[in-house]
């Protein structure tokens, strides 16, 4: 278990870190090719507006799906009938095909309104850049439920690259697209943040072809397996269908969690200031939404990125313990995991947040105070999402949906208060409320159902790995005002030597303390094992 999680977990969070590196490093030409610091603004909530409900559309319609889908897949590869998985897949992919024509619909219907309750300033502009997103939305459940086969028969490296493929794509028509309207053609930004958007269906179309061609030679499944009619083979294998649809609903919801955290925030930041402080006009509003959600949420996903590689990995391995002890084991491995990852780049990247505002937003003190609180509802957010995996992999969706409508329901209750007395800041300040109650009332939910105690377990190993963080820190703040002291945090090149230097100082110091001489032979336990 230990060594299938780990080497699966390394596989799929390269992979991811990848694509988020990736998703990243493209916003430096992107808004350099949008034009003045008013135009990146603009364009930067512009595209936010439109993409938070495509993620939301998309987490409905998918995110839950490919764990469902893996996780029945998981259970059937373990009986001798090979027949029943590759049953399951047809019966997934005409399902998800279903929800990709639903979704693409809803999405296209309710743009208006989701572009009037949004806080950009041009809601005509806003409804063309969310109803460019609607091709994706046909294209990315396909793919989701033919990674959760892949997901599901333990393949997680193709699984991996395909996520490569699929944002390599997309971040070089983006780039690409971005280039010929702003800068040769001359285009508007609205030109810009349509091709931006449309590329995720191109980036998607590649995936879905290189996940085929390499499942038909390795036997998943056969090229007439795609030739169905949806609703035809749904009536025909209408048993197996809803198997697949009860089992995934639960994690269609709970897996929708982040999405739908991130989109109280944008609906809920225009009425709340509006009725509180009218005297903020629409155009300082546009800007207190970009500082305060848009520009976090595209460093953050860093970190949700590895955790998602974590729950996906031992999604499929927790669901085949029955055993107590086998349990305690499994489970303790996933948190002892998820927190070694975790607490240091949270902390490292909160230590960072000036420099990292600098190089892809420019030198602006405010914006890396926002940065760095969304951070630490990252961190919180991880590990929630981790210990919903576990309970799902428990077959516990119950609990899962529960906890998960808790976190929503306390977020709501203190978005009101904390907005008006803290602005954009109160946004991160209620998701660290309600994510402190509901992590508590999970991790106390699985001691007390299960009867074990996950983090007593390691008790010592979680010990070694808070020394090292708080070593890590203080060194890295050390060199942190060494540097500045020859270094200028507002210019861009050297807020990329500031990020470099101390990452690479902060990783040796943690990794030092917490591995020591065994890190060599623990590279090389890894490599053997996968």
């Amino acid at each position: 278990m230990k060594n299938k999680l780990v080497s699966g977990t390394f596989w799929l969070s390269a992979a991811n870190m990848i694509c988020k590196i990736l998703g990243i490093v493209y916003l430096i030409p992107w808004l350099m090719f949008m034009g003045n610091y008013q135009d990146q603004h603009q364009a930067q909530a512009l595209y936010n507006v439109a993409y938070l409900p495509y993620a939301l559309f998309l987490s409905l319609g998918t995110a839950g799906f490919p764990s469902g889908i893996a996780k029945k897949i998981a259970e059937l590869s373990h009986q001798k009938d090979q027949s029943r998985p590759r049953e399951l897949f047809r019966s997934a992919l005409a399902v998800m095909e279903v929800i990709g024509i639903i979704s693409t619909i809803l999405m296209f219907i309710f743009a208006p309104a989701l572009s009037k309750i949004s806080p950009v300033a041009n809601q005509e502009a806003a409804i063309y850049a969310i109803r460019s997103l609607c091709p994706s939305l046909l294209i990315i459940p396909i793919l989701s439920a033919i990674r959760g086969y892949f997901q599901g028969s333990n393949l997680i490296m193709p699984f991996g690259i395909s996520q490569v493929i699929e944002q390599l794509v997309r971040v070089l028509v983006i780039i690409g697209g971005t280039y010929y309207i702003r800068v040769v053609a001359g285009g508007d930004i609205l030109s810009a943040v349509v091709i931006s958007t449309f590329a995720s269906c191109v980036g998607g179309i590649v995936a879905i072809i290189y996940l085929v061609v390499l499942g038909k030679r390795v036997g998943l499944f056969r090229l007439r397996d795609f030739f169905i009619l949806p609703l035809h083979y749904l009536r025909k294998s209408k048993e197996v269908t809803l198997g697949i649809i009860k089992e995934s609903l639960p994690f269609v919801y709970v897996g929708s969690v982040v999405s739908l955290m991130q989109l109280i925030d944008q609906v809920s930041l225009k009425p709340i200031i509006h009725f509180l402080k009218p005297i903020m006009s629409q155009a300082q509003l546009e800007t207190l939404y970009t500082f305060a959600s848009a520009n976090p949420n595209k460093l953050t996903p860093l970190l949700l990125s590895i955790i998602g590689s974590i729950t996906v990995t031992s999604l499929p391995l927790l669901s085949t313990l029955r055993r107590k002890e086998d349990l305690l084991t499994g489970i303790s491995d996933t948190l002892r995991l998820s927190l070694t990852v975790l607490l240091p780049s949270s902390i490292g990247m909160i230590l960072l947040s000036i420099p990292l505002n600098t190089i892809f937003f420019g030198y602006n003190l405010e914006g890396s105070m926002y940065l760095a609180l969304a951070i630490a509802a990252t961190f919180l957010t991880g590990i929630f999402t981790v210990l919903l995996s576990i309970l799902q992999a428990l077959n516990a969706h119950r609990k899962a949906i529960y906890f998960t409508t808790q976190v929503l329901f306390f977020k709501l209750i203190c978005q009101v208060p904390l907005v008006y007395f803290f602005e954009g800041m109160g946004m991160s300040l209620a998701s660290i409320a309600s994510l402190i109650i509901s992590v508590i009332g999970v991790y106390r939910f699985i001691t007390k159902t299960f009867d074990i105690h996950p983090l007593s377990y390691v008790r010592r190993y979680y010990l070694k790995v808070l020394q090292a963080t708080f070593a890590m820190e203080v060194v890295c703040i050390l060199c942190f005002i060494g540097l500045s002291h020859i270094l200028a945090m507002s210019s861009k090149i050297h807020s990329v030597i500031f990020v470099v230097c101390i990452a690479l100082v902060g990783a040796m110091v943690f990794m030092g303390m917490v591995f020591g001489k065994n890190i060599k032979q623990l590279v090389l336990n890894f490599f053997h094992s996968s």
